[in-house]
């Protein structure tokens, strides 16, 4: 893999959604998780490493910054290239504690909101594992925009002749 920017300069990011999320029991502080071995998840990370209690609200076209920590920059960047403040990252789980919010999984991976979450007849779970399994659209978008790019240059073909 080739790196753009040196290490030291890149923004702190969330980590990605991934389809087992609602089978991986309850969230733990990331260190507890680091020490027996495993990596945080997402939910770990916005349980425990986050400013935000369930129910915020918030008016205006971003979220607060004081909900991130080290986050923030890049949320934030993401907030102005989708043109969607982040939703509350956290909710309540039955027994009271925290637990990752699908709305916000949801919105992490690009997708529109209520593309999943607003799916009627799917639980929790099955919309972590949905948004888990799904992919970025926009970089999708981009991954495909190269390759016909490439077949181009390669066959010296248009993109409207590629069947």
């Amino acid at each position: 893999m080739a790196r753009l920017w040196p290490r030291d300069k890149t923004e702190k990011l969330l980590k990605t959604p991934t389809a087992n999320l609602s089978r991986n029991g309850a969230p733990q502080h990331p260190d507890k998780r680091k020490e027996g071995g495993h990596g945080p998840t997402l939910e770990d990370e916005v349980c425990f490493l986050l400013n935000v209690e369930p129910g915020a609200d918030y008016g205006g076209d971003f979220s607060p910054s004081g909900w991130w920590g080290d986050f923030a920059p890049a949320v934030r960047r993401w907030e102005v290239l989708t043109g969607q403040p982040a939703p509350v990252p956290v909710e309540y789980g039955p027994r009271g504690g925290l637990r990752l919010a699908p709305r916000f999984a949801e919105w992490l991976m690009g997708i529109v909101p209520g593309w999943i979450t607003k799916v009627d007849g799917l639980d929790r779970g099955q919309q972590l594992k949905a948004v888990g399994d799904g992919v970025v659209p926009q970089q999708a978008f981009a991954a495909f925009a190269h390759l016909l790019g490439e077949l181009e240059r390669r066959d010296g073909a248009s993109v409207g002749d590629v069947a």
